[in-house]
């Protein structure tokens, strides 16, 4: 077999493209996915066939399987070193799922690109950065900042290395870290020794919620409340376990509900399930300028003028020229408009 190469930060790896006998081959322990489902297991019940079993209830795998039966086969290859599939591990679980109930040899040879064996961990990653994180979308947001968080706390690589071999700025690698770090210390559900536990089918709704915790730790406000008082965090994971946020853009509102006494209250207080509705009424009432898109604008616009030097825009009125007449001309525009539209809506305007 011919050997070709790839370029992977500067060096040539070189690899071979061949049917590989699917019952040769391994699941990757350290793909992010898979290190989430044997990290709930004790070391010695951490086998090739409870990985498999675990792959195979994913709605993920079942959607590929039916995939690859209509479509007759595989186009893109799984990548190997040595015997370990480090990229592909779905499609090895729904080839291995497909040769069992048809018992047709053509499934039980999949496509593989062999990469030579001396490949290193950071070189692995960068591979499979650039199928997972900056471009196929095949894992979800949690295993992508899981996979981050390996890289830095594990290979020893910095956020802004990280972030540049991923496109992302250091904020966001920072957001994705520590919402990681959030999520599996005190979000996900443990039992009395610290260790995580598995909850069935409730488990991938929760690591859905990881967006909510990105969220969190992409807003400033929300970030610096949490310097402020140190118990914010933990207030935060309860807020998102009791279910009153109603998805991960209503963090978005979290701080401004916070900040008012009334919207605040109404939000720890209701049923989960109207708490951030209730919250946003509330905050209307009292605060409209910070939730509703009609008054945000008014808001912006008051504060251009308040923040606007006064006598720098009166000299530049004060000439005859084209630009002077110009300026002078939009502003008495907008203030007949704003006169008219008070009169309109029945504010008393002199």
């Amino acid at each position: 077999m011919v050997r070709q190469n790839m370029m992977v930060q500067g060096r040539k790896i070189s690899y071979e493209i061949k049917d590989m006998d699917i019952y040769d081959l391994e699941y990757y322990i350290e793909n992010p996915r898979i290190n989430y489902i044997v990290s709930k297991k004790p070391t010695s019940e951490r086998s090739q066939e409870f990985i498999e079993s675990q792959l195979l209830s994913y709605d993920a795998t079942k959607d590929l399987i039916v995939d690859l039966r209509r479509n007759h086969g595989l186009l893109d290859e799984v990548y190997v070193v040595g015997n370990k599939v480090v990229e592909g591990n779905t499609r090895l679980a729904a080839f291995r799922k497909i040769h069992k109930q048809t018992q047709d040899e053509k499934w039980r040879y999949i496509k593989a690109r062999i990469l030579q064996d001396d490949i290193t961990d950071k070189e692995l990653f960068f591979i499979l950065g650039t199928f997972h994180i900056k471009g196929k979308k095949e894992w979800d947001a949690y295993e992508k900042a899981a996979y981050i968080h390996r890289a830095i706390k594990e290979l020893g690589m910095s956020h802004e290395e990280v972030g540049q071999q991923l496109g992302h700025n250091k904020q966001t690698i920072d957001a994705m870290l520590k919402a990681h770090e959030a999520m599996t210390q005190k979000y996900l559900p443990r039992n009395s020794q610290g260790e995580e536990v598995e909850l069935a089918g409730q488990q991938r709704d929760k690591l859905k919620k990881y967006s909510y915790f990105e969220a969190f730790y992409r807003d400033k406000d929300l970030v610096k409340r949490t310097t402020e008082a140190p118990g914010f965090e933990d207030e935060f994971v309860e807020i998102v376990t009791e279910g009153r946020l109603p998805n991960a853009q209503a963090v978005r509102d979290l701080a401004k509900i916070l900040k008012n006494k009334k919207a605040c209250r109404v939000f720890l207080n209701e049923e989960p399930e109207d708490a951030f509705e209730a919250a946003k009424n509330a905050l209307y009432i009292d605060k409209p300028e910070q939730v509703d898109a009609f008054y945000i604008q008014v808001r912006k616009f008051k504060d251009l003028i308040n923040s606007s030097s006064f006598q720098e825009i009166k000299d530049e009125l004060s000439g005859d020229d084209r630009s002077c007449k110009s300026r002078k001309h939009q502003l008495m525009d907008c203030y007949k408009t704003l006169k008219r539209f008070c009169k309109e809506v029945g504010l008393d305007v002199k």
